[in-house]
């Protein structure tokens, strides 16, 4: 029974950190873009099918699994950027980055919320 009560509070510890806290106004120069590098450009900067390296390439990929931009503005839920950051994406075969390490539950939350305000330039 306490066996079965740890791991029930790891899993709830765990659920929390993936959804991560709202964010609001976000900025990609400050906020988004430092994710990316962490994260992604060592494979997406120019190589490994899509280009994430600044603002023009991310808003200008298109995306093989998902046919549309890899940012829909105002529309997380249907960009692949956001899907694939997901523990089941609904586009893609599995999670990025590739065997992690995976972005915190705020982490996707900041590139959410930057998609649904509209993915701007700031």
């Amino acid at each position: 029974m306490i066996i079965f009560g740890a791991l029930s509070l790891q899993c709830m510890t765990n659920v929390e950190e993936i959804i991560g806290e709202q964010a609001q106004n976000v900025s990609f120069q400050s906020e988004v873009q430092p994710i990316l590098q962490q994260y992604c450009i060592s494979c997406h900067g120019n190589t490994a099918g899509i280009n994430l390296d600044n603002y023009e390439a991310v808003m200008n990929n298109e995306g093989r699994n998902w046919k549309s931009n890899v940012v829909v503005p105002g529309d997380a839920e249907n960009s692949g950027l956001y899907d694939v950051l997901l523990e089941t994406p609904r586009f893609q075969l599995q999670q990025m980055p590739t065997g992690g390490p995976y972005l915190t539950g705020d982490e996707i939350e900041i590139i959410k919320t930057w998609i649904n305000e509209g993915a701007k330039n700031n």
